[in-house]
């Protein structure tokens, strides 16, 4: 062979080798969490015929029902608005130089979507003959269309030029187009590839290829092009369009190929679902491993790393999480997962309701052995210090093992309990504990591993229930006991109730976890922790902010972070976070946590129990058993995740139902304004967290309900308004805002210029209004005088009468007989009589107070009646009247006060009171010369108590 042409071999082959190994090497798939969109969740039609993402970060779907819009929460889709002849589309994706998506549909019909703030609106072009299958994009001014049965439309500047068979197209049928970095056009068809000659203006076939469906054409980062026909890849070399087959052949015709941004080539087929492009015999990911459907019509990978299929039964995503679940389709042969332990070379075994495995670097392995161990239901392991394996099982009793063969299998022939071992410890004292559903089975432990014939722990024990669902050995030496009716530890060779009753009412006792300081346990009512320096016991539960009470298992890593098992989902507590919640005196002091749930990567949230269902492995590694395999936390995904935050879009701002743009000027009537946004972050979508501020109306920024993507305002004030959204991925980092501005006009009371004609206008009114004021005011003056005037002698009155009898009160008394002695000259009679209702007190007392007030009132009027109209009669007080008689003659006045007496006594009144007769008692004194007004009262006051010692119902004149 020449010289130069071994040269060029050579050079040839270590270009291919380097080339070969350019490729990244792909991650597996099974390191991915996967998720499923179909028409249960809003997905217009399950066939997924092309997925693209535009520049804001919404993803476009390719359907039979029409181009959907997602934006990770909605489905979007879009019908009769597009305008072609059938809104069915097999191509969308968005023009990089115009910004605009566009769709291709069923019947030749193409669409231009531009977005707007008022959701965006969408125009039609002419049809490109019949179905269009795809478009390429190669320049701001061209655009090319692949047909199925027209060839190749080129579109620039609106002129179309058609390319078929006859301008050298393998085939009219058009599967694919693709732009290598030459610019040259490729086109696949249903009888090979083809490359257009921008020089001869057609298309030229590579005879070193053969004939057959393509559906890839894949210009490739490593400067290689990778192009498929059938079920085979071919690697064509740019510049001498060196044509060398794939050394692999895929199971059935390839439909998909493309290469994501990491440098991953995936391979889709038609009957047996994707791989990557490796020179090892390709490892299918399909239905046997959680895909709907082995057709692949469609893959992406969008800017977050996300991995999009689309098959005819749904959108498939795969992505990195906090979370990597290994399933039964994943190899794991079950879902139910019970048990965890770590081995001694560092790998994990997996017990559930369907056997044994082993996971080794993220690989599942069988567990070697010949024992039946491998295939039973398993709910617990432990491990001795000679690494014998003990296992538990729900049916069959306990197995014993050494270097995965059995040694000895214990069952209900051998008087061990035949199933329901819930958990399984190796006690210091020699002994090996069982929860079992009889009770703690324990039994003593020979050197070999064997075990004596066991004996239980129970209610006559002094367990309150036989039901136990936890053990554990305390550092102390303690066993700690949790079953199905409360906590109990046994000590000493007694079991001890614990009494939690002045903190909790749990009941249902599922794990422990101890550090040198605390004792952790899971309950139906919360964590339980005891501090052992001071043996009281604290609880956190829904009062602290927890999502949920009941806690199946808990540990705190390497890090003293805490983890909390539940049938909803795990719990994570900071340590920093958890130990200030332990020295705070509030009982109820908000903590804040994550909760990890089935979009954070477990296949499912529900964590089951077992022994133990959690494990932190010598390597800080978190493994939980759940109902759908076993989860493995991923702490660096989750760091970069919440690093990169979703970045929020504002899709629609409606005013009273109608949509406006930015910088409109709502107009005074404007009721309620609503904003419509979403985080495009499809990692976990439903958790996205947002923040909300409307600038110019709010102080602060507040927190959005996760379930809405929507808030709205009603009857804001004037002024300029800036609405701003926020979003974050759980516990991660605030994106930048999304912002909306506009303004809302005043109404016409609310302008300046209204307020100053107003001003103008009170200030007339009031000088009118203090001018007819004065005039009033001049009027009414004299009239005020008038009316204090007649108040005045009003009140006076008032001062000076009883208001029960509405006789004179002692007070006008008094002045008045002050008066009348000042006035007397000695010539003529002033006489004071004094007189006093008997036993009236008994009225009061037999008829209440009501029927005395109505006795008062009509004595009087008697007395009113009986006297003279010189003279004056008052209330004295009480049941006491006073009678001041002048122009009378001395002799005649014990005449005038029997009279009295006798009037009174003869007054009827039994309507009031029927059996009790009314009388009086009378004091008389005739003022002397030169007396005082005190010294009469006294004197006639002396005689009123006079008549009262004599019997009463008498008239006794003063002899003083």
């Amino acid at each position: 062979m020449p010289i130069a042409k071994r040269f060029l071999i050579l050079t040839l082959l270590l270009y291919f080798s380097h080339a070969v190994n350019a490729i990244a090497s792909p991650r597996p798939l099974s390191d991915r969490a996967m998720r499923v969109w179909t028409t249960d969740d809003g997905l217009p039609h399950n066939s997924i015929n092309h997925i693209s993402q535009d520049s804001r970060g919404y993803l476009w779907i390719s359907t039979w029902e029409g181009p959907v819009r997602f934006n990770g929460r909605n489905f979007l889709l879009y019908f009769d608005e597009v305008g072609v002849p059938d809104p069915g589309t097999l191509f969308i994706g968005e023009n990089p130089y115009t910004r605009e998506i566009v769709s291709t549909g069923a019947r030749g019909g193409v669409a231009y979507f531009r977005h707007s703030s008022d959701g965006g609106h969408w125009r039609s072009s002419p049809r490109v003959y019949n179905r269009v299958d795809f478009a390429l994009f190669t320049s701001p001014s061209c655009t090319w269309f692949g047909t199925v049965s027209s060839g190749v439309v080129r579109e620039c500047d609106g002129q179309r030029t058609t390319f078929d068979s006859q301008a050298g197209l393998p085939s009219d049928a058009v599967l694919q187009l693709s732009q290598d970095a030459s610019d040259r056009v490729w086109a696949g068809t249903d009888r090979g590839i083809a490359y257009f000659d921008a020089a001869q203006q057609r298309f030229v076939g590579l005879a070193a290829l053969p004939k057959g469906y393509s559906f890839g054409i894949v210009p490739a980062q490593d400067g290689f092009i990778y192009a498929t026909v059938d079920r085979q890849v071919f690697q064509i070399e740019p510049e001498s369009l060196l044509v060398t087959p794939w050394p692999v052949t895929y199971p059935s015709t390839i439909t998909e190929l493309y290469q994501s941004a990491d440098g991953v080539i995936w391979v889709g087929t038609h009957e047996h679902g994707l791989t990557t492009l490796t020179r090892e015999p390709p490892q299918m990911t399909s239905v046997e491993n959680g895909l709907p459907n082995n057709h692949i019509l469609s893959i992406f990978m969008d800017r977050e790393g996300i991995l999009w299929v689309g098959t005819h039964r749904g959108l498939i995503q795969f992505r990195a999480a906090q979370f990597h679940s290994h399933r039964n389709e994943d190899g794991l042969g079950y879902d139910y997962v019970r048990a965890l332990t770590e081995l001694p070379d560092g790998s994990v075994l997996v017990g559930g309701l369907g056997g044994v495995k082993r996971i080794t670097d993220e690989v599942i392995e069988p567990y070697a052995t010949t024992s039946n161990v491998a295939s039973e239901s398993v709910l617990s392991f432990a491990t001795d210090a000679q690494q014998r394996l003990y296992v538990g099982t729900f049916t069959n009793g306990l197995y014993v093992l050494k270097n995965e063969q059995e040694l000895v299998h214990y069952d209900e022939t051998s008087n061990f309990s035949e199933g329901n071992y819930r958990d399984l410890v190796i006690a210091r004292d020699g002994y090996l504990y069982a929860a079992t559903s009889i009770g703690v089975m324990r039994s003593k432990m020979n050197p070999d591993g064997t075990l004596e014939p066991p004996d239980y722990l129970n209610k006559q024990s002094g367990l309150p229930d036989e039901i136990i669902y936890a053990l554990h050995e305390a550092n102390n030496g303690d066993l700690w006991i949790g079953s199905m009716r409360g906590l109990s530890v046994f000590r000493d060779g007694k079991v001890e109730r614990v009494d939690l009753s002045s903190v909790s009412d749990a009941e249902f006792i599922f794990g422990f976890h101890e550090d040198l300081e605390r004792l952790y346990v899971t309950s139906d009512r919360g964590l339980l922790v005891y501090t052992k320096s001071t043996e009281q016991w604290q609880l956190f539960d829904s009062d602290n902010g927890f999502p949920v009470i009941k806690f199946f298992d808990v540990v705190r890593d390497n890090n003293g972070d805490l983890w909390l098992a539940s049938g909803r989902g795990l719990l994570f507590i900071n340590n920093d976070e958890f130990e200030r919640a332990l020295f705070d005196d509030n009982p109820t002091t908000p903590i804040a946590s994550s909760f990890y749930k089935g979009f954070h990567g477990l296949a499912s949230a529900q964590i089951n129990t077992g022994g133990p269902a959690m494990l932190v492995t010598s390597s800080d590694e978190l493994w939980v058993a759940t109902s759908r395999g076993v989860g493995h936390y991923l702490p660096q995904q989750s760091s970069q995740i919440k690093q990169t935050p979703p970045r929020p879009v504002i899709e629609k701002v409606a005013v009273d139902g109608q949509a406006i743009t930015p910088n409109t000027y709502l107009s005074a009537n404007a009721g309620r304004i609503e904003f419509y946004f979403a985080g495009l972050g499809y990692h976990y979508p439903e958790g996205i967290a947002y923040r909300a501020m409307l600038a110019g109306y709010d102080e602060d920024w507040y927190s959005v309900p996760l379930d809405r993507l929507s808030v709205a305002y009603t009857e804001l004030p004037p002024g300029a308004f800036i609405f701003e959204i926020q979003a974050a991925y759980p516990d991660g980092t605030w994106s930048d805002a999304a912002t909306f501005t506009f303004h809302k006009l005043p109404t016409l009371w609310q302008r300046p210029m209204y307020w100053f004609a107003v001003a103008v206008g009170l200030c007339i009114a009031v000088f009118l209004i203090i001018r007819l004021r004065v005039y009033n005011l001049a009027r009414s003056k004299a009239r005020l005088q008038e009316l204090v005037r007649e108040q005045t002698a009003s009140l006076q009155q008032l001062a000076h009468q009883d208001s029960l009898t509405k006789l004179a009160n002692r007070r006008a008394f008094d002045e008045l007989l002050k008066h009348k002695i000042r006035q007397h000259d000695g010539h003529s009679t002033l006489a004071l009589v004094l007189m006093d209702l008997d036993h009236f007190k008994a009225v009061n007392d037999r008829y209440l107070h009501t029927t005395g007030d109505k006795v008062l009132q009509r004595i009087a009027r008697v007395l009113s009646d009986s006297a003279r109209d010189c003279d004056m009669i008052a209330r004295w007080g009480g049941e006491e009247f006073a009678i001041l008689i002048s122009t009378i003659k001395s002799t005649d006045v014990p005449a005038f006060a029997e009279r009295l007496r006798e009037t009174i006594r003869a007054t009827d009144m039994h309507e009031l009171v029927a059996d009790f007769n009314i009388t009086a008692s009378f004091g008389v004194a005739i003022l002397q010369s030169d007396e005082t007004a005190a010294s009469l009262i006294r004197r006639a006051d002396k005689a009123l108590y006079q008549a009262k010692a004599q019997g009463r119902d008498c008239v006794i004149m003063s002899t003083d």
